[in-house]
């Protein structure tokens, strides 16, 4: 009889055990922060990156519940006369190379075929994005409007593109908008004989009529303010005294019906928090009612946690995400596939896809700010934001499909 007990006690032991091996980690990853990165990119500047698959299983995993997915709308052209990098390696970033950056409009395509292929519950958990198009051709909105009637069922939103950014828009191979004014025109006030993209621009305001009337959700990157950056990497001008606010402004109320995710709140690798950046994207926000923006890349979210001298204190941040916390993202802003480079000794290195665990810690980067403004803000920055506005696209883009699934590919009407 001892025995029998013994035995009895061994196995209730042993289902303990199991239930806490088994069961209880089980539960807590289901009761674990759902996040969906609203700002991440399937290929590099020489369009390499990796298939849909691969990054849903390898990288997503169970971690990460949602993501958009869209390349760069740029290609970094490969100048044979320049000899980049004394020809021991090929330029796949577009800081290093002096040769310019031309729009690439195939890998729309590339990822449609590639979303295609998934399985129902796999497509569920990408929101792909229509980046191959110039946003300064009155004839851009027109491939976003054929990538809809040829893929109806995959896009839901159209970016990252960029208007204003340090270094990039400078190496755009496209006419300056000086060059074909007509007589008597001004250039727009965001703009210099030799600037090629413009806040102020019609073309631009077209892509956002159309993305409001479709339902498309706009990624947009836009610097606050001016830079003036050498492919080298060099800072010849930085001009926060001159923010694009106002021109930011009129575009968002010359297109009131676009939802337009304003990317990293304005920053970049150089454009940098100044002690009244705060204030300045809340006047933006307070202007533009359906204009959202993103704590996204990881040199961004080190000015949050880690602020400079002369930055927002991570508790001014915290008030922000706070006051704004239905119209804030959250962001990878990972480039899938690294760049080429030269090591410390010399050599050249190839990129490749990215480290899955480089991938996965940047959503811990921002833990600092979560604690600080507590669960249920960080649920809607992290999670619930991007399911409600990719929600809503998905049934608005859908819906235009099927209303203009006759449409002529070879014959739309220009948008006006």
């Amino acid at each position: 009889m001892n025995n029998l007990r013994a035995m009895i006690w061994k196995i209730r032991r042993l289902f303990v055990l199991v239930a806490i091996l088994v069961f209880i980690p089980a539960l807590s990853a289901r009761c674990a922060q759902p996040i969906a990165d609203s700002h991440f990119h399937i290929a590099n500047y020489a369009m390499q990156g990796v298939p849909l698959k691969t990054f849903i299983d390898k990288y997503m995993g169970n971690q990460i519940t949602r993501s958009v997915v869209f390349a760069l709308p740029l290609q970094q052209k490969w100048d044979y006369y320049e000899h980049y990098a004394g020809d021991r390696m090929a330029p796949n970033y577009y800081m290093g190379p002096k040769a310019g950056l031309y729009y690439y409009s195939a890998i729309d395509t590339m990822i449609a075929l590639d979303f295609l292929k998934l399985t129902e519950a796999d497509k569920a958990r990408l929101d792909p994005m229509i980046v191959g198009f110039n946003p300064m051709d009155r004839y851009g909105v027109n491939h976003i409007k054929r990538m809809l009637l040829l893929f109806p069922g995959v896009f839901e939103g159209v970016g990252e593109f960029t208007i204003h950014k340090e270094l990039v828009t400078d190496k755009i191979e496209d006419q300056p908008i000086g060059e074909n004014m007509a007589p008597g025109e001004r250039l727009p006030p965001d703009a210099g004989p030799s600037t090629v993209n413009s806040l102020y621009d019609p073309s631009l305001k077209a892509v956002l009529d159309f993305a409001g009337q479709a339902g498309l959700v706009v990624c947009l990157h836009n610097d606050l303010y001016p830079a003036r950056v050498t492919p080298a990497g060099k800072v010849i001008s930085l001009s926060p005294q001159a923010p694009y606010t106002a021109a930011l402004a009129h575009l968002c109320l010359s297109s009131p019906k676009a939802t337009v995710d304003w990317a990293h709140t304005g920053l970049g690798r150089f454009v940098k928090p100044t002690k009244n950046h705060l204030k300045m994207v809340s006047q933006t926000l307070d202007a533009c009612a359906n204009w959202y923006t993103d704590l996204s890349w990881d040199l961004v979210q080190a000015y949050i946690v880690h602020p400079e001298p002369g930055m927002p204190s991570l508790d001014e941040w915290a008030r922000f995400v706070t006051k704004y916390q239905d119209r804030i993202l959250w962001g990878s802003d990972s480039v899938i596939y690294t760049r080429n480079r030269i090591d410390d000794k010399g050599n050249p290195v190839r990129g490749g896809a990215m480290p899955v665990e480089d991938y996965l810690a940047v959503k811990d980067i921002l833990k600092p700010l979560w604690d600080k403004v507590g669960p249920e803000v960080a649920n809607k920055v992290m999670y619930a934001n991007h399911v409600r506005l990719f929600d809503t696209a998905r049934l608005k883009v859908r819906a235009w499909e099927a209303a203009h699934a006759k449409d002529n590919v070879w014959d739309l009407p220009v948008q006006k």
